[in-house]
């Protein structure tokens, strides 16, 4: 290890026993507090706005109406909707308690786990990396926060901001790229959430592992969109193409390959392309409204996508353009699409769209098993609700959306999340606190005569004979 790196090592271990202490000296804040702490939060947000806007263009060539419906706007959601609901979720939940234990009552409380590591990534950089942070506010922790690296602009704004608006015994931020994440994993921290790819993921994991730290990993994964003859094209159109367009098509839950009836391809595929040209104009690259494929590295994944796709017999359908010197990538779709093709085989995190056709309901469920494991998200198109049935139970994913896309993230009543390879734990709303709370159980001797005893050796041919009729009938 160079001297660089056991400096770095050395000050993060100080930030991390700093926060550990804070923890120890005040194990459970009160409402009180952490509200003052989400209020200044809002606070400064508000305070930096149009800076925020003008760091996502510099970072992502996100428009000012994208970075305000998706990122500023459930933000700010996210911090009013924690501190209007805190108090109830704090509060202990009284549960019912068995006969067997008559002359006790029970209850659980959500106490604060301690130091939590936040890793985010850059596709989202402020939604993915401040929701967790104020979850986990929300439950009393303190908090390391990595903000991505790959969005430099935004991830220094967000630093200012948290430092600015919270005390560093709360909240300290650390600015860096793949070594720094991976010093932070490997301390024990109380829990991790990390969102990113499942590649990273497992080495998160894994890191985890030594410690026994809880982990929450949001992932990827390929999800699919079924649609069949019954829905109106223009209508599915107007769906796919936002949530394929959205971000130059770098969402996690973004529809990464459709299964469309055969006998409604054609009409689909044309409405989508309609639907983009209406959106972005004929000239996609000067549109305002369409953002740009974050570094070289992964332009040239995509770029690389594309062409093992055309090279194994794939027909470029609508788009195809692309220019290195602007990372413009096009939105495409790609027909005559087989499952040995890399745009099948891995998540494509961009403006690649696969469409593959089927004839028989019982198909697509089967494909999206060959594709690739669970995925996070799963799109059904459909008028007939014996195929929804169908489809849902035939299938496994993190969350689904039935006539929409990637909209089912904005609903914080929803929990969020994968399963397996896409993501394990769920986060949104009251399920993130939850995820971020010791959920201790507690029972208390409330009369003074108890059933309890009767558990007591020695046991007498009466305890005994009760014991039995109470292993029986109770």
């Amino acid at each position: 290890m160079n001297d660089a790196m056991t400096e770095s090592a050395l000050e993060l271990d100080a930030i991390f026993e700093g926060l550990r202490r804070a923890h120890l000296a005040t194990p459970h804040p009160g409402l009180g507090e952490r509200k003052r702490l989400l209020s200044s939060m809002l606070e400064g947000l508000w305070e930096r706005e149009q800076a925020f806007i003008e760091a996502l263009h510099k970072d992502l060539g996100k428009s000012e109406p994208e970075t305000r419906l998706t990122e500023f706007f459930p933000v700010r959601k996210e911090i009013q909707y924690m501190r209007s609901h805190l108090a109830d979720w704090m509060r202990p939940q009284r549960v019912s308690t068995p006969l067997q234990l008559l002359g006790t009552r029970s209850e659980i409380q959500n106490q604060p786990k301690g130091v939590v590591l936040v890793i985010a990534p850059w596709n989202f950089p402020l939604l993915l990396t401040i929701k967790p942070v104020i979850a986990a506010i929300a439950a009393g922790n303190r908090v390391v926060v990595k903000p991505p690296e790959h969005t430099p602009e935004t991830s220094r704004l967000m630093a200012d901001w948290l430092r600015s608006s919270l005390p560093e015994d709360w909240v300290q931020v650390v600015l860096g790229g793949p070594a720094e994440a991976a010093e932070l994993t490997a301390m024990p921290f109380d829990h991790i959430f990390f969102t990113g790819g499942t590649v990273t993921g497992r080495k998160v994991m894994m890191a985890a592992a030594a410690h026994l730290t809880p982990v929450t990993l949001e992932l990827g994964g390929k999800s699919p969109a079924i649609i069949d003859a019954s829905v109106a094209p223009g209508k599915v159109a107007s769906r796919i193409a936002w949530g394929k367009g959205l971000n130059a098509g770098q969402v996690c839950i973004a529809p990464d390959y459709l299964l469309v009836e055969t006998n409604a391809a054609d009409a689909l595929i044309a409405a989508i392309k309609e639907r983009w040209r209406f959106c972005f104009t004929e000239d996609v690259a000067s549109s305002p409204e369409y953002g740009r494929i974050i570094n070289d590295a992964q332009f040239e994944r995509l770029v690389a996508t594309l062409e093992d796709a055309v090279d194994k017999g794939a027909r470029i359908a609508h788009g195809g353009r692309y220019d290195r010197a602007h990372r413009f990538m096009e939105p495409t779709i790609l027909v005559d699409v087989t499952l040995d093709m890399r745009v099948m085989q891995e998540e494509v995190f961009g403006p690649l769209l696969p469409v593959m056709t089927w004839d028989d309901p019982s198909e697509p469920p089967a494909l999206i098993a060959e594709v690739r494991d669970h995925p996070l998200s799963m799109y059904i198109f459909t008028r007939h609700r014996r195929r929804q049935h169908q489809w849902l139970q035939a299938t496994r994913s993190g969350t689904v959306g039935i006539g929409e896309t990637v909209v089912q993230i904005a609903n914080p009543e929803l929990p969020f999340g994968g399963i397996q390879a896409s993501g394990m734990g769920r986060t949104n709303g009251k399920a993130a606190f939850d995820a971020l709370s010791n959920q201790r159980s507690i029972l208390r001797k409330s009369w003074p005569v108890s059933s309890v005893p009767i558990s007591y050796p020695p046991f007498g041919s009466a305890k005994a004979a009760m014991v039995r009729w109470m292993s029986r009938y109770l």
